[in-house]
């Protein structure tokens, strides 16, 4: 009898160039953008986002693979609303890989290296997604409000 694998999951910071790649994952969660009414983004306006996220530095953004394959993005900012605070903007497990335990995986790694003070993560749920409010409310998050008829606040005290 084998033993068992254990998939290594990883998270790297996205960098410019990655747009082709970070494209494609979005072009493979094809339900996400449909669920917040919108296509998934041009080539071009990744690019132009990931350029723009250089300017901010309370936002972190990561490319998650499993083994060498981009599984998910990450995205989220330091010290927002409030100095003690983060909030999850994004967390995107490719379709075809969701329901194997990495959203999970991100948000443990996520939690072990938020800033030392952080005192709550916020995360964000745009439009009616009930996996993703399941999701946030089983990893120990409470709905806080809703910010219109497509955006859910949750949080989580650290």
């Amino acid at each position: 009898m084998g033993g068992m694998r254990t998939l290594n999951l990883s998270l790297r910071p996205v960098l410019p160039e990655d747009a082709p790649l970070l494209h494609q994952l979005f072009l493979r969660s094809p339900g996400y953008f449909a669920l917040i009414g919108m296509e998934p983004p041009a080539l071009e306006d990744v690019a132009r986002d990931l350029a723009t996220l250089e300017k901010d530095e309370r936002r972190r953004v990561f490319l998650l693979f499993l083994e060498e394959e981009a599984v998910g993005y990450l995205d989220y900012k330091l010290r927002y609303p409030e100095p003690e605070d983060a909030t999850l903007s994004l967390l995107l497990i490719r379709e075809d890989r969701q329901g194997q335990g990495l959203g999970r995986r991100a948000l443990e790694h996520l939690l072990n290296h938020l800033l030392a003070g952080t005192e709550r993560l916020y995360a964000v749920v745009y439009g009616n997604n009930a996996r993703a409010k399941a999701f946030f409310q089983a990893q120990g998050f409470r709905h806080v409000k809703d910010g219109g008829p497509t955006l859910s606040w949750y949080v989580r005290e650290l």
